[in-house]
């Protein structure tokens, strides 16, 4: 499926030279004499409507609450639930039986282990992924209607307030490092657009001077419209290249220390870390899948936590989709990881990245790769120790 322009920044405002990348290909269960053990993968949800920040600054409000008066604000729009299935097309033939041969064909518990953040933009995408994932056959299809094409599938998510998943919301340490990365921002990476300042605050109401994290914000506002068919604003189209830059640099704020990236990634990085020690030692780890529908700071920190290269460079769009996968070579009983990253989902291919620290092969060392990430191992209870967050989890 070839995506619609509605305007030209709305092709090329995710697009990423991916001189370090390689293009893959999914053919059977060992590649290259690989076998696949374990899969951690983390999702951006499909298109959704504009949220309430977004709304605060359009001048066209009556007419995208109209827009989206089904869906409502942030919700899973008809396009955003067809990127979703398009997201279990692509598990189901890389991870499925006529690919990496990790999933089967039909729902089996101790496979996979899905969690969703508590929104209704996230559940609803696993839920859609799932039905692509597992079309049910004879031995799952629980009645002659539904239940010949649609097997429910499980999923956790618990409350927002207690998810590391949603550590930029609920975290306390994490917001004030974010504060401290605005102010210092403001008088660097950001001073290159201080003449749009005025025109912005004319057509927004907002000065974005104190908070840069606005030039995401409107970015996202013009993004969610160009996906309900509506065109960008005029005033806003010559400004469009530098609003795209400068969302990149607001986007890239929630890394900007160790200790944020940590705080953002490293929670999923450890929980992957441990399982793949329990493998390698020979120990029964069950739910070798592991898909998180969750947001594009979670594709983000995740990438940065396992020292992904030009990591700066990838601003993950709805639909996109990072894994890291370890690896057995058979013949010389070595173990590897390999970062995979799908741009969108249903749209392009999916790519091999490579590790800073491991730029010679897509498929690092593990040991090297643990070695390369252990500054950013973040136990669960550690996580919610540093956010001061208080839960019975």
């Amino acid at each position: 499926m070839k995506r619609k322009c509605f305007a030209t920044w709305s092709c090329s405002i995710s697009s990423v030279s991916y001189t370090t990348l390689k293009k893959m290909s999914v053919n059977n269960g060992v590649v290259n004499d690989k076998q696949l053990l374990l899969a951690f993968v983390v999702n951006r949800h499909g298109e959704r409507t504009p949220d309430a920040d977004e709304l605060s600054l359009s001048n066209e409000k009556e007419k995208l609450k109209k827009l989206t008066s089904i869906e409502g604000l942030e919700g899973l729009t008809n396009l955003g639930k067809r990127t979703a299935y398009q997201i279990g097309k692509f598990i189901r033939q890389r991870y499925g039986s006529e690919g990496l041969k990790l999933l089967s064909n039909i729902y089996l518990q101790d496979e996979i282990s899905l969690r969703s953040t508590d929104k209704e933009r996230t559940k609803m995408t696993a839920q859609i992924a799932m039905a692509a994932l597992y079309p049910p056959e004879a031995a799952q299809q629980w009645d002659d209607g539904l239940g010949k094409i649609w097997q429910p599938v499980p999923y956790t998510a618990v409350p927002l307030k207690e998810d590391y998943l949603r550590y930029y919301s609920n975290c306390n340490k994490f917001k004030e490092l974010m504060e401290k990365a605005k102010k210092e921002s403001i008088h660097e990476e950001f001073a290159a657009f201080n003449d749009l300042i005025p025109t912005l605050k004319i057509q927004t109401g907002r000065n974005f001077t104190e908070n840069p994290l606005l030039f995401q914000t409107i970015h996202d506002l013009f993004r969610s419209q160009v996906a309900l068919g509506l065109d960008v604003p005029e005033w806003a189209k010559p400004l469009l290249p530098r609003l795209s830059e400068a969302s990149r640099l607001a986007y890239r704020l929630y890394y900007k220390t160790d200790e944020m990236k940590k705080i953002g990634g490293g929670v999923i990085l450890n929980d992957f870390i441990s399982a793949a020690n329990e493998i390698i030692a020979g120990k029964t780890v069950t739910k070798r899948f592991r898909l998180y529908s969750a947001h594009d700071f979670n594709v983000g920190a995740l990438m940065d936590v396992t020292m992904v290269m030009n990591s700066e460079q990838i601003l993950p769009e709805y639909g996109s989709l990072f894994a890291i996968e370890l690896y057995k070579t058979k013949s010389s009983g070595e173990f590897t990881v390999l970062p995979v990253y799908l741009p969108k989902a249903g749209e392009s291919e999916a790519q091999y990245l490579y590790f800073t620290g491991c730029e010679n092969n897509n498929y690092c060392n593990y040991k090297q790769f643990a070695d390369l990430t252990k500054k950013y191992l973040l136990p669960e209870k550690e996580f919610y120790k540093i956010c001061n967050i208080k839960t019975e989890l």
